[in-house]
């Protein structure tokens, strides 16, 4: 398991709203660039991308 300090809570904003709808973990050392899933927005009753802030 990771450090806690190579750890980062990020949040993730759907691309077409704009608004956080979840919450993950990163780990610093192995990922570097910034994370991107197709998750569902509640909001825009879709599956959209969320990107990390």
């Amino acid at each position: 398991m990771a450090k806690k300090e190579n750890v980062l809570i990020v949040a993730l904003a759907c691309s077409q709203c704009g608004r956080y709808n979840y919450y993950t973990r990163k780990n610093r050392q192995k990922v570097r660039a910034k994370l991107a899933f197709r998750k569902y927005c509640r909001w825009c009753r879709k599956h959209t991308e969320h990107k990390e802030v």
